[in-house]
Parts: structure tokens; sequence; C-alpha cells
């Protein structure tokens, strides 16, 4: 981050520090890529004692990560609803750290980023607001809304309590929120008790011998019932749903050109859709089975493991990108995505909306993650904003595991096995789970890795 000068043609400055991101006024936070660089020009001009002093300058701030920006911003999800299920989905902003508390529930009342704004909703009526400022005392927060919020419905109030607590609960410094409207107590309301990250414990499932099965015990799989058919179907990329034990798989046969879904209790297999080259299946938390064409025409489609047809998700930002991976979020809410475009291997997050029912029917804008990335190749999630990726940071370098934020910066997490082609994990309070290219399967133990299974061609939990 040394800061280079040039004296420019009038006789100003401009002068050039690498860039590791940018933080909106909102406290939006985005990545910048790898080399990239901030240019800005300033004048200088003499005061009346002779001295040079800047006398213009560009607006904006340039802070130092390690020594300024840690210290001076904390990290505030802000929390809003998933649109098909009982669950909380969190937009990441950073605020300065003493306004933090007051400044999240500000954009709580101001509603989503525009990018995730199609893909949640939020119980705060548009008109609310705070009719006095946050108090923050002894880990006490206390919260004054305008009182049209006592004319909503009361489930609709119970989960705008939700959203509000969640969202100051976030911070440390608070350990009870307490909220009211001029004259009454909304305590004794009832607040519905929502998950982040909706996800529970799931065992492991493999693809063994080309037949899909679930992980008992060291080197021990439990096999779906024997079918003729699988000998011909060259099964890879398995996907499970989100099911106790494993009743629905999906994987690719034919070398990527079906996709099948698999009975776990009956092994009976039934092709969903088929294609040029497909993209490795992704369950979401509603049982849509996610697919595509890798070589994108804007369009995913999505079946499930019932006798219909499938359905189109329109993407239109993906037109014309070469699509190697995605996976929803366990909520249903957004998709992750790692798509070549040219020479560039990008991470993309999007919202995905969906109609009444829970159908999905298009996809948002793609906001890039991991910029600092040169090559990702398979990519989970662990947390509400986090996502663990397979990939590198530069070219030519060893492939590790990175932990990526939905509106963070990019940390690099562990190294892996030699030879690690993709990955699967559950939670970042849990071992992530890596195979290699000879058919092992690591589980991360403490600080190494453990062989969980051998001869293996894919590894997957639910998602």
């Amino acid at each position: 981050q040394n800061i280079t000068t040039t004296v420019t043609e009038n006789g100003g400055l401009k002068a050039r520090v690498g860039s590791l991101g940018t933080l909106s006024e909102t406290g939006v936070y985005t990545e910048s890529a790898n080399n990239a660089v901030f240019t800005t020009d300033f004048s200088l001009a003499k005061n009346q004692d002779g001295e040079w002093r800047i006398a213009s300058l560009e607006d904006g701030i340039f802070l130092a990560e390690r020594m300024f920006f840690g210290q001076l911003y904390v990290e505030a999800p802000v929390y809003f609803l998933a649109s098909a299920t009982d669950s909380l989905v969190a937009d990441l902003h950073w605020f300065p750290r003493r306004e933090a508390p007051s400044r999240a529930l500000h954009a709580l009342l101001s509603g989503p980023s525009p990018w995730l704004r199609d893909g949640v909703t939020s119980a705060v009526p548009e008109d609310t607001r705070l009719t006095k400022n946050l108090q923050i005392d002894d880990g006490v927060a206390r919260v004054e809304l305008s009182p049209n919020v006592l004319a909503i419905p009361q489930r609709q109030r119970s989960l705008m309590l939700a959203q509000v607590r969640s969202t100051l609960l976030a911070f440390s410094s608070i350990q009870t929120v307490q909220i009211s409207v001029p004259g009454e107590n909304l305590d004794k309301e009832v607040v519905l008790e929502l998950s982040e990250y909706p996800y529970g414990s799931y065992p492991l499932s493999v693809i063994s011998g080309g037949v899909p099965g679930t992980v008992v015990d060291q080197d021990e799989i439990e096999l779906v019932p024997a079918n003729p058919a699988f000998a011909d179907l060259g099964l890879t990329d398995l996907a499970v749903a989100y099911q106790k034990p494993p009743s629905s798989y999906a994987a690719l046969a034919r070398s990527g050109t079906e996709l099948v879904a698999v009975d776990g209790a009956t092994g009976t297999v039934r092709t969903l859709t088929t294609g040029a080259s497909l993209i490795p299946p992704s369950f979401d938390s509603l049982g849509w089975i996610w697919s595509g064409e890798r070589s994108n025409n804007g369009s995913l489609t999505v079946s499930t493991a019932l006798e219909m047809e499938p359905l189109t998700v329109a993407a239109p930002a993906l037109q014309g990108m070469n699509v190697r991976d995605f996976a929803v979020s366990r909520e249903g809410s957004r998709i992750v995505i790692v798509a070549e475009s040219g020479s560039e291997v990008k991470t993309y997050v999007a919202s995905i909306t969906r109609s009444s029912d829970g159908a999905p029917t298009s996809l948002g804008d793609l906001i890039p993650v991991g910029q600092r990335l040169a090559d990702v190749t398979d990519v989970s999630w662990v947390g509400s904003t986090e996502l663990m990726a397979l990939g590198r940071s530069a070219s030519g370098s060893d492939t590790s595991l990175y932990s990526l934020r939905i509106g963070g910066p990019t940390g690099r997490a562990l190294n892996v096995q030699e030879g690690t082609v993709a990955l699967t994990s559950t939670r970042s309070s849990q071992p992530v789970v890596i195979l290699t290219e000879s058919g092992r399967v690591f589980e991360r133990d403490g600080s190494s890795w453990r062989n969980r299974v051998s001869s293996v061609t894919s590894a997957a939990y639910p998602g």
C-alpha cells in the first residue's frame, strides 16, 4: 500500500496507491480486484507563511486496512426476511464503530441493498421511522418506533420485531433490546425465532462405484438400492436434498449431458433434463434442483423429483458466460455463481426472485465477491454472508481454501491436500470436506486433514 506521487502538467500532484476495496456512503463494502490501484489528484498552494498546503482534492478518504479500517469500522449485518422461507437474510454493511448500531438500525428502516431487494422482503412498513435516537445503556438498547407499526397485522409485527432485535443483537455491546412506540411498550409482543442460517445436521453423501450413498462410518458407505441403470449412467457431481436421512439425490450423467434424480429409498432413476454440457446441480431448501447449460444463453433450469417439466429461470446477466459451478443459499434467497467470461474467472452472488408458490423465476444483478482470487473451481456456503471457495490467488500459485465474504474482504482459510478438486461444507463452525483427484475424501480435524473415505468420485452435503 505504498503511495507513489507524480507531478501533473498543471503543477498538481497525482497519487497512486494499491486498492483493497471501497466503502460507499451507505456502508457497502466492494472488494477490489488483484493489482487494482486508486488514483487521485490534488493541488498545492502556499499559505501566507510561505508553507505548501493541499489546496484542493477529490472527495473521499484513504485508510490503511490493518492500521485504521479495522479499528474505525465494524461489520454490521442488517437482517431482512427470505421471500419463501421463515428465515433471516443478512445484508452486510460496515459502519464507523461508535455509530454502528444506530446506522444499522437506520439501514434496516431504509430497506435492503438494491442487488438483494428482489430476493427478500421486510416486515418494516415503508414509512416507519425512529421517534427518538437509539439509546444504549449497560447493554440494553432502547428503540422507539413511529406508531404506524401498530396498524400492521400481528404476524407482520412479530417479524418486524425479529428483524430489529436480530440486527441490534449482532453487536457485542448489546445484550437486550427493548422496543416501543410512543406511550406503549412492545416487549410483550410475540417475537418469532428465525434462523439466519437454516441448516441442520446431515451426513455426508458420496458417489462410489457409480452409485450414490451415505457415509455411515470411517471408510464405510451405505449405497442406495441396486439398479442396473447405474452401470451405464456414469454419475458425477452429486447434489443432495435437505432431508435426513437423504432420500433424494441429483447428479449429472452420461458425461454431463443428462441431469437425473435418484430416489434414495428405491434406487429409481429419472431423467430431469438433457443438454450439451450441464452445470453441476444444486438443491435449494424448497426441493428445487438447479442446473442449466454451462455455455449459458441467459437462463437456468429448475426441476423437482416429481413428474413435471423443468422451469426456466431468467438470468440475462449470464448471457455469453461459461458457468463452472453454483450453489443456492440455505434460505433460498441468493445464489453464488462461478463463471468464466473471456479469460477471467469470477465469483458472483445474485438474488433469486420467486413466485408466490416458491418457484424460482429470475436472478437479479450479478455482484462480484472474492475479487482477490484469480481462479475458483468450487464454492460452498458456510454462513449467512460467508462462502468457502477452492481457488488460487494468482496464476500458477497453489490451490487453497479461501473465505469469501458477501460484502466483505477475502481471507485465506486453509491449505489443502495435493490434487484437491472439490469441496463441500456445512457451516463455518464445522469441518470442511475436500475431495482429491485420487478419490479420497478428507475432513479437517484440528490443524490437519483426516482421511474420511476413499474410492469416491463425488462428495456432497445437502445443497
